[in-house]
């Protein structure tokens, strides 16, 4: 006799876990912004492809996130760049948002060290992925002085990809 009265209890808290779940895990991959690109995402060229298998392979992504969430810490990072959106990793497999940021956060990189300023740039973050304690005497991020030339110039073509599309393009 007991058990006939704990059997519902148990359907309905299975259902009600069911119907909780289909809530917050699978009806969000359908959604748009989940399953379109952010508005002038592009996808990534051949070499910042490689720069971001070099990211990963080298754990960049332990001490730089990629994400500026809604949070009090990131509250200056919102007003200048806003809140990252799900579309704006459409392109990225495996995702490489990081959960500690003992450096800076890079998900806006791209709109720093934009392309139109040109080599100086380039020479500043391969000079910095270098030897960082160049640039930053306290810095604590390692030295990638044995990656060979292509590979730090496809890091630096990824780092200067972040973000880069947010950037306003002029009209011609």
């Amino acid at each position: 006799m007991r058990y006939i009265r704990v059997l519902p209890i148990i359907i309905g808290l299975s259902i009600l876990f069911g119907l909780a779940f289909s809530g917050l895990a699978v009806a969000p991959a359908f959604t748009s912004s989940i399953t379109e690109p952010s508005v002038g995402l592009v996808a990534y060229s051949l070499s910042e492809a490689k720069g971001r298998q070099i990211y990963a392979r080298e754990g960049c992504v332990y001490c730089h996130s990629q994400q500026v969430r809604s949070v009090k810490a990131d509250e200056n990072l919102a007003m200048s760049f806003g809140v990252s959106k799900s579309g704006d990793y459409y392109y990225d497999r495996p995702h490489l948002l990081g959960t500690a940021r003992q450096g800076p956060d890079l998900s806006n990189e791209g709109q720093i060290w934009r392309r139109d300023i040109g080599q100086p740039a380039r020479d500043y973050l391969i000079g910095h992925f270098i030897n960082p304690r160049n640039y930053n005497p306290m810095s604590i991020m390692p030295a990638y002085d044995y990656l060979s030339q292509q590979e730090l110039e496809d890091l630096t073509d990824y780092i200067q990809s972040l973000g880069a599309w947010k950037i306003p393009q002029s009209p011609s």
